[in-house]
């Protein structure tokens, strides 16, 4: 079973040694370049400085993420990659038995079909996550210098290294292989494979992950407080800005817009102490907030989330075994 195995994937096997090797040289190259300028401007130690008065450090910190954040964004293309797990390794691994007729000649040979399932989809599997988790280990790498100034917790970081990209890479996987199993053809399965792992993985990423745990507030006086100096880190993950009142409550979207247009108008919205904006927050009592997770948090999201796409994904590999017993019964 497995030499059978290893014969029928060796090409999904050399295309995933491709990719990886496409994307490893591009990315040790600007990574050892990104790490230079880190090194030698001595930004480890400036790391913590955040957003107050401009000083040395902060004008060291600008002149680097000029440079080099345009690139962390750039690569935020690399969180779809687990859809090409989904739909060219996942939804083609069952489809394409049923769709060619070759699951007859496995399931009337010595091996049983909860056997010949159970191996096709460990090593398949098993092989996915390896690759991903490799991809994963190069992205955190590159990462550092960049992690390091913005942190790891906004989406275009966090999705694409740690354990988050081999487990929604699972999840993707398996999503094909029951879209495979129920259509029987390989082509609506991997656009079937597509929509769904898009479906599932996008509200958990906009909804759920901001609340696995309860978001931090930190509040800024209008008169006495820095713009900014209320954030916990600079590399802390921001959900929300506003306003609270002196009793704490939360002011909603709309009532901070009518506090703008009442002081400013129609007008440019200057900012920062002494701003007509900090002098009005200040005479009626109201205080900047921020809502943010804290960096601190980054492995705790990262195993929680992980948790969600593996507990997704056993389950829908199950309902595919299932499935399949029950049609070839």
């Amino acid at each position: 079973m497995l030499w059978l195995t290893w014969r029928q994937h060796r090409a999904e096997l050399a295309g995933a040694l491709i990719l990886i090797a496409a994307l490893a040289v591009p990315l040790i190259l600007t990574g050892l370049t990104m790490r230079e300028a880190f090194d030698s401007g001595g930004l480890a130690a400036c790391a913590g400085a955040g957003s107050g008065p401009e000083t040395a450090c902060t004008r060291a910190l600008n002149v680097f993420l000029g440079e080099y954040s345009e690139w962390g964004t750039q690569v935020i293309w690399v969180q779809l990659l687990p859809a090409v797990a989904g739909v060219f390794v996942g939804a083609p691994l069952l489809g394409r038995e049923f769709e060619h007729g070759t699951w007859k000649v496995a399931f009337t040979q010595s091996v049983t079909r909860t056997r010949w399932l159970g191996v096709k989809l460990a090593v398949v599997g098993l092989g996915v996550v390896a690759v991903f988790a490799v991809l994963a280990a190069l992205f955190a790498w590159w990462r550092t210098p960049l992690n390091a100034v913005e942190g790891p917790m906004e989406p275009k970081a966090f999705n694409v290294q740690g354990v988050n990209l081999p487990a929604a890479a699972l999840l993707a996987f398996a999503v094909g292989v029951l879209a495979g199993a129920v259509l029987r053809r390989t082509v609506p399965a991997m656009a079937v494979a597509l929509v769904a792992f898009v479906a599932i993985r996008v509200p958990i990423e906009l909804y759920a992950r901001p609340h696995y745990l309860p978001p931090v507030w930190a509040t800024a006086d209008p008169v006495t407080d820095s713009a900014g100096a209320w954030i916990g880190s600079p590399t802390d993950w921001v959900l929300d800005t506003g306003y609270v009142d002196a009793a704490g409550h939360k002011l909603t979207e709309a009532e901070g817009l009518t506090i703008l247009r009442g002081v400013y108008g129609d007008g440019t919205s200057l900012h920062g102490p002494g701003s007509p904006l900090e002098r009005y927050l200040a005479g009626h009592g109201l205080r900047h907030l921020v809502e943010y997770q804290p960096a601190a948090r980054f492995w705790t999201f990262q195993l929680i989330e992980a948790g969600i796409y593996i507990g997704l994904a056993v389950v829908l590999l199950a309902a595919a075994v299932w499935f399949i017993r029950r049609r070839t019964s």
